[in-house]
């Protein structure tokens, strides 16, 4: 399994500019099922008092580039929404896909 891990940090007076910033990206930019699924959202307090989001999601076979540029845009087009808005999204491969990547074999662990 491949999981795409996107993090965004903002301050919490603006949680409600974040959720109407993901309602709107949605209604424009349905997630393609066929590159990846939603499969949670994780909520918490940055050190610096913010607030700081999870999304995780798994990446269909083969389609980390196109999760990656679906994911960047969304980050960029929320960015644009919210004042203070940071972000990072992480590709995180299983340890098998992990050394394919690498043209190994993983080793038996």
């Amino acid at each position: 399994m491949t999981i795409l891990l996107n993090r965004l940090w903002f301050p919490a007076s603006e949680g409600s500019k974040v959720g109407k910033a993901y309602v709107d990206w949605l209604k424009d930019n349905p997630q393609d099922k066929s590159i990846m699924k939603m499969l949670g959202i994780g909520v918490s307090s940055s050190e610096d008092g913010n607030i700081l989001t999870y999304g995780f999601d798994n990446i269909m076979k083969g389609k980390e580039k196109e999760a990656l540029e679906y994911t960047t845009k969304e980050n960029l087009f929320m960015a644009t929404k919210v004042a203070g808005l940071k972000y990072k999204a992480e590709v995180i491969l299983d340890f098998t896909e992990a050394y394919k990547i690498l043209n190994l074999t993983a080793p038996q662990v």
